[in-house]
């Protein structure tokens, strides 16, 4: 195509643009109905995208360094019920035992004290939600938690180390929570460190816990019936099945369990936690395709309708057109474009707005900013199927508009 036959199509298309965006003008209402409508559709499909990848941000960073971790806990009800009477918790010296016999890994034991224990600093009740965690061993490695602030405590003292949040309960100043007095269901502990940010679920969790020694926790603290859990780092050499296959063998050994007896514990895999995630993002991913393509229909229907009324009212308009040389291929092109730009703008506040509220899980959790450039491209390609399949019909019905009676119409 030479250059100046290329410069003519361009002209054209220039002008067609134009004229729709005035034509558009002159039906501003209906216009902006139906970009809202479709601005709804694209939200709905890349909002959810992107929050959907932010999410997976937040879980990689929160399991990421955890694929070679297990951690071993009482198994849930519908499996307890079939442990034949069995007590459903995991004693304090079984996990003890399991820790010292384990040999593939870093071992951490611990539990979580009753939630109505009560916990006061300088006079002042904590929040309710705060979470108190026993443990022995290495809690902190085992689940990629670093003290930022202050130090970690010697396992036979009374100190403890605490999340953010709770260190703002006490001090203004978080790092001012050091040294500060914690009571926990009567017993004094004395604040050695704060945890280390983490732009990570488990950051959020443990912003509103407090860490103490299991051996000071001991006694009134911990009744005779709580159940304590095993995290395992596993060693980088040792297969994570292997590991697996080890410790479920030397727990169900200390439990005394027969051969062929069901596990009453469980045991939980890093790397399957990473990839059950993965399938329910996935499914996450189509659920909002589907509405998002459902809500873009009602569009395609609102669009068509609003088109159909544009060329009813614009007969007149057509005919003059015709009676001055238009083509029928000028009537449709005139048309889609119309229909063209308004997806298009609903497309781009869509867009824009669906990944401003994606990302609001990013600001949250302080992952980084998400762009879903993908989904982004098919959002951008449904708009314009949805543009074109909505102005199909009209366009062919002003097309084949009768010159002379349209000139008649008023």
């Amino acid at each position: 195509m030479k250059a100046k036959d290329l410069k003519g199509v361009f002209s054209y298309l220039a002008d067609a643009v134009s004229t729709a965006a005035s034509n558009i003008k002159t039906s501003k209402v209906r216009s902006l109905l139906t970009v809202v409508i479709v601005t709804l559709g694209i939200t709905c499909l890349v909002g959810a995208q992107t929050a959907i990848d932010s999410l997976a941000a937040l879980l990689e960073n929160a399991f990421g360094t955890d694929a070679q971790r297990i951690s071993i806990a009482p198994a849930k009800a519908s499996r307890q019920s079939q442990a034949r009477g069995r007590s459903s918790t995991i004693s304090c010296v079984e996990a003890m035992l399991f820790a010292d016999a384990f040999d593939a890994g870093r071992c951490a034991v611990y539990t979580c004290l009753p939630p109505l224990t009560e916990l006061k600093s300088g006079g002042r009740r904590l929040a309710p939600q705060t979470t108190v965690i026993a443990f022995d061993g290495d809690y902190f490695g085992c689940n990629a938690m670093e003290v930022g602030q202050g130090r970690g405590f010697s396992h036979l003292g009374s100190e403890c180390v605490i999340g953010k949040r709770v260190a703002s309960q006490i001090c203004s100043r978080p790092s001012g929570a050091i040294g500060s007095q914690i009571c926990i269901g009567g017993h004094t502990f004395l604040v050695a460190g704060i945890i280390k940010d983490r732009s990570s679920l488990l950051g959020i969790i443990t912003d509103n816990t407090v860490f103490i020694p299991l051996c000071s926790a001991s006694g009134s603290l911990i009744g005779e019936h709580s159940s304590f859990s095993i995290d395992i780092a596993v060693s980088r050499e040792m297969d994570s099945g292997a590991a697996v296959a080890r410790a479920e063998h030397l727990m169900r050994n200390i439990r005394h369990l027969a051969p062929g007896a069901e596990s009453d514990f469980e045991i939980i895999e890093g790397s399957a936690a990473v990839r059950e995630i993965g399938r329910l993002g996935g499914s996450l991913k189509y659920i909002a395709l589907i509405i998002g393509l459902l809500t873009l229909c009602g569009a395609a229907v609102a669009l068509a309708n609003i088109m159909l009324i544009c060329v009813a009212e614009r007969t007149r308009e057509v005919g003059i057109r015709r009676a001055v040389g238009a083509t029928r291929g000028d009537i449709r092109i005139g048309f889609l474009c119309e229909a063209l730009l308004i997806c298009e703008a609903g497309c781009v506040a869509g867009t824009l707005l669906g990944i401003l509220c994606g990302n609001i899980l990013s600001a949250v959790t302080h992952t980084s900013f998400t762009v879903p450039w993908d989904w982004i491209l098919l959002a951008q390609a449904i708009s314009l199927a949805t543009g074109i399949a909505a102005c199909t019909l009209p366009a062919r019905r002003a097309a084949r508009i009768n010159v002379v009676e349209a000139l008649r119409c008023e």
